[in-house]
């Protein structure tokens, strides 16, 4: 019931700024590991978060742009229909290399009641193409992302049915449904990366 009562409040904020604001600027700053330029976008200028608040690894424009095609050509025929409501047609995203070949996977975190129920939201992992690697169902957030690994993936705790799950990489993907994996019988470390932590972390909500 606390889940349920957190994202109708969370699917109103978003609403709300939604309605002030849907321009996109764009912002140019240096990455301080490489020369290359980074396209850091801020979809909603309009609120107290500046653009040089959010990471990196979650408001590259590129990578925004790449996720947001990935997802219109998966959800084409419903969106064509307008199947899907205008709050659940954001995403948030988190780039982290998982299994160290020096190429991020992106994690896409979806909200909104076309995506979230009950049971968690649904959730992807994408390679650097844009190619689905997972999708979870009935996954709530933050991902957490653990040191030991499966195949040479690290290993994921996803909270689902009010439980932190282990999930394993099979060596072509990862479970798509957490809740029936073994349950994670601690607390994840503080000092493990966290993906799509969107409750406590600046994350830019992108439309596609």
């Amino acid at each position: 019931m606390k889940k349920t009562a957190f994202l109708f409040s969370f699917l109103i904020l978003i609403s709300l700024n939604a309605c002030k604001n849907n321009s996109e600027s764009t912002k140019i700053i240096n990455s301080s590991t490489t020369e290359k330029k980074i396209e850091v976008i801020d979809p909603n200028p309009s609120d107290s978060i500046p653009a040089e608040l959010y990471g990196i690894n979650s408001s590259n424009g590129e990578t925004a742009q790449l996720v947001r095609l990935t997802l219109q050509e998966i959800y084409k025929e419903d969106l064509s229909k307008n199947s899907i409501d205008e709050i659940s047609k954001k995403f948030i995203f988190f780039e982290f290399d998982l299994n160290e070949d020096e190429k991020k996977e992106i994690f896409v975190g979806l909200i909104g009641s076309y995506f979230c129920g009950t049971g968690g939201c649904t959730q992807y992992i994408l390679d650097y193409n844009g190619i689905v690697i997972s999708k979870f169902t009935v996954s709530d957030y933050p991902i957490v992302i653990d040191t030991n690994k499966s195949n040479g993936w690290r290993n994921l705790f996803i909270p689902s049915g009010g439980k932190n799950r282990i999930l394993k990489f099979n060596g072509k993907s990862y479970p798509s449904n957490p809740s029936l994996e073994p349950e994670l019988k601690e607390i994840p470390g503080d000092g493990l990366p966290r993906a799509l932590f969107f409750m406590n972390e600046p994350y830019p909500w992108f439309n596609f």
